[in-house]
């Protein structure tokens, strides 16, 4: 059997909203979308099972060709949920309930929110003979290229392989050199998909600054497998109150002194030096505890502008 030719076929046969708008006809650039930015993250090796997560990189792929590729502004919007949750109607998109949620999901004829996707939803998976295609680079780009002739043949030269990547990427360096005034002017704190990303970017940011080193204990810790890290990036001034995600306002640690940390176990001074908080005592486990990092100086990035900002720090105590 010709699988290429029949999930060409089915690829370009998507069901999508269209309206007239100026006597022209504007189809929905999600459904499609979601699938050129699945079919990066299999390029990228970002996906890397027939298991589609729900994960920063998809969503700021969805989001990037999108933002490239739609017909006009009437789909700005870029809702990621609803594509996620209707490509099943396409045969070969098939989502894989939580445990607990399966009678939701049946039930379901569409998603709420994005946080009502997140919690019903595991992960999609494709036709396992789909799936087999996406892995082969020539198979790949010819049903890429079938995706883009038949929904974007007028914004199909916009098209960059990579453009998921490359917002992940702006938005790094914008945490790294931005100050926190510029920051709060461009998040959506109201977008949860924003917030998402913006947590996942920060966190990879402040890890890679601190070189995976917990800036307390200096204990290095790094995953071998490509899975979440050993040590947390960890918000000075927590996120709810600031809304700051730059490298100013982040500490790696490991996730034991991340929890002391913001329960004012101990703070750090002016002088990037750890003190213990009085009122609370070790009884035992000492070569574990908080206590034998009083006075000692902080372990800080190469780069001086992306040590913690002393007001933050100020900020922290003050709590």
């Amino acid at each position: 059997m010709n699988y290429l030719s029949e999930y060409r076929a089915r690829l370009t046969r998507l069901n999508v909203n269209a309206q007239t708008i100026a006597g022209r006809k504007l189809e929905s650039p999600y459904k499609p979308a979601l699938l050129l930015a699945v079919m990066e993250g299999v390029e990228e090796q970002v996906i890397r099972d027939n298991r589609i997560a729900i994960t920063p990189e998809l969503i700021v792929a969805f989001k990037a060709y999108c933002q490239l590729l739609s017909p006009g502004p009437e789909y700005g919007a870029r809702p990621f949920q609803l594509p996620f949750f209707h490509l099943q109607s396409s045969g070969f998109w098939h989502l894989q309930a939580r445990p607990g949620c399966e009678l939701v999901l049946t039930a379901s004829k569409s998603v709420r929110s994005f946080g009502h996707l997140r919690d019903v939803i595991a992960y999609a998976s494709l036709d396992a003979p789909l799936w087999e295609l996406l892995l082969q680079p020539v198979a790949r780009e010819e049903l890429r290229q079938a995706l883009l002739a038949r929904y974007f043949p007028l914004t199909r030269h916009y098209f960059r392989p990579q453009a998921g990547q490359e917002k992940l990427e702006a938005l790094g360096r914008q945490m790294l050199e931005e100050p926190a005034a510029v920051y709060n002017r461009v998040v959506d704190v109201a977008d949860e998909t924003e917030v998402l990303v913006r947590s996942a970017v920060f966190g990879r940011e402040v890890l890679r600054a601190y070189e995976s080193t917990c800036a307390v204990s200096g204990l290095q810790l790094l995953s071998t497998t490509g899975t979440a890290p050993l040590l947390d990036a960890c918000h000075i001034v927590p996120w709810s109150v600031s809304h700051d995600d730059t490298i100013g306002n982040g500490l790696s640690l490991c996730p034991n002194l991340h929890r002391a940390f913001d329960r004012h176990l101990f703070w750090v001074d002016e002088d990037y030096r750890v003190r213990v908080a009085d009122g609370f005592g070790e009884l035992g486990g000492h070569d574990y505890g908080v206590q034998r990092f009083n006075g000692a100086q902080l372990r800080l990035p190469k780069v001086r502008t992306w040590w913690p900002k002393v007001e933050n720090l100020a900020a922290q105590r003050s709590y």
